[in-house]
């Protein structure tokens, strides 16, 4: 291990590897510190060429390898599972964070995997332009994770997932070869789609190293409104009616639940509540190219018809970043409350309120009364639910439940026709119900892919799928 550890960070430099545990420890485990591992050493190369060498380095010496970019992973796809019989290390993309194009009359961008977020959404709106891909850990994820793992958002209502957003990869290949696809074309008609082998392998076939995205025009406006509403089903019906007022230019609808609000008021105080917490649910929802008073009109028709019981229009940026300050601090306040098991399913929208219906009270069952936290995006049936650890049951015993509860809403949202897994991904936490829910046709293709182009084994292993 000593002579590997020393080969590999001859390739990067000194000041760009780490090996003592101090440094290391930070690397280790999921953005809820529930999923933990092992490394003996951390790479932070600074361009493919690095990529690349270390690669085939670990190709010809059967080192894995475990790619991390801003390391906001929530299923484990992140944490690197180092041992006694198998040396895993880590690539980290962080400082793989250029800039190489920008075409404003293509509009499309080329980016390194490490660039972060929020900073690709910057320079878009630098030019005019719109990078619409929007989550709460933009200000610390990369585009490299973010296509790793398909993420979604709060605009996939409007714009789609990652998916949707990308034209072209870079990625070096298991044995150390560059599969390079960069054309920044709308229109590419050439045989398999090959970079969609990438966008959401999660680093099993290789290592993400440059990405092409697509841009979109700015709206010529955004207009945030938070609502508050009785139940589940008035939250649907307002969705249904502000699509058919609006169509696709309502380009976000979040749903929180009075406990998620709840949390925030107890644990983040620097966080205000516009609508305060008392509401069983508020919604948050976002019109673009049209005029305050167009949504100003519908929102109290809404109020007449007593869709929603109370609703405000954010009067400027500041106020709308408010509001959606509420919505990115939700993780954050379930985090700070303590343990919970954590779920991010879809379903589809008009089966939200019989999951749940279903779904709380089965999980009382197993383990008793306690807060559960439901919130998401609504409006492409995309619902996080944690089931918060009961006051009168200690951690240990709850987590032993973990397994229990995870079935339960598993098995109910794929019975209703949705899927266990929205946006975030498998990793290593979900890889049972991958094989449990899928087609055995589709779990045989995955496994041909991965044998085929990572015969040793060596990329992000014990993730998503076994070869």
């Amino acid at each position: 291990m000593t002579d590997h550890i020393d080969n590999l960070r001859r390739i990067v430099g000194e000041s760009n590897a780490l090996d003592r545990d101090a440094d290391i420890h930070p690397f280790l485990e999921d953005w809820r510190g529930q999923l933990k591992g092992s490394t003996p050493l951390i790479l932070f190369p600074i361009n493919t060429d690095h990529v690349q060498r270390i690669v085939r380095y670990c190709y010809e010496n059967n080192v894995k390898i475990v790619s991390q970019g801003g390391n906001t992973s929530l299923c484990g796809a992140n944490v690197p599972n180092s041992s006694d019989h198998q040396i895993e290390i880590v690539i980290n993309t962080s400082k793989m964070n250029k800039v190489i194009d920008i075409d404003p009359f293509n509009r499309s961008i080329i980016v390194e995997s490490g660039c972060i977020l929020q900073n690709i959404q910057n320079i878009a709106q630098e030019h005019d332009l719109l990078f619409p891909l929007s989550l709460s850990a933009e200000g610390s994820c990369q585009i490299g994770g973010n296509v790793s793992t398909n993420a979604g958002g709060v605009n996939v209502l409007k714009y789609g997932m990652v998916r949707d957003q990308v034209m072209g990869i870079e990625a070096v290949l298991p044995d150390g070869s560059i599969f390079s696809d960069l054309k920044s074309l709308r229109k590419n008609n050439t045989g398999y789609d090959l970079k969609q082998l990438f966008i959401g392998a999660e680093g099993t076939l290789g290592v993400i190293t440059k990405v092409s995205l697509k841009l979109s025009s700015s709206p010529i406006n955004e207009i945030t409104s938070m609502v508050s509403v009785e139940s589940v089903e008035d939250a649907i019906t307002l969705l249904k009616e502000s699509k058919t007022r609006f169509g696709d230019n309502v380009a976000a609808f979040e749903f929180i639940s009075q406990s998620c609000l709840v949390a925030i008021d107890e644990f983040l105080e620097h966080i205000s509540l516009p609508l305060g917490c008392d509401a069983s649910w508020q919604i948050i929802f976002e019109v673009i190219n049209h005029d305050e008073g167009s949504l100003s009109d519908f929102l109290e028709d809404q109020v007449k018809k007593g869709l929603i019981c109370d609703a405000l229009i954010a009067k400027n940026k500041k106020e709308s970043n408010d509001i959606w300050l509420v919505r990115h601090s939700i993780s954050e306040a379930e985090k700070s409350s303590g343990r919970g098991v954590h779920h991010d399913i879809s379903l589809p929208i008009r089966k939200i309120s019989e999951f749940l219906d279903q779904t709380i009270p089965a999980m009382e069952k197993i383990v008793g009364r306690s807060v559960v936290y439901t919130f998401g995006h609504l409006g492409d049936g995309n619902l996080h639910l944690t089931k918060k650890q009961p006051d009168n049951m200690n951690g240990v015993d709850f987590m032993n439940y973990s397994q229990e509860i995870n079935a339960v809403v598993h098995e109910n949202a794929e019975a209703l026709g949705g899927s266990f897994s929205a946006e975030h991904g498998i990793g290593s936490k979900l890889k049972n119900d991958l094989v449990r829910f899928s087609d055995p046709i589709k779990i045989e293709l995955m496994k041909k892919i991965k044998k085929s182009l990572d015969p040793k084994n060596i990329m992000n292993p014990d993730k998503l799928i076994d070869p």
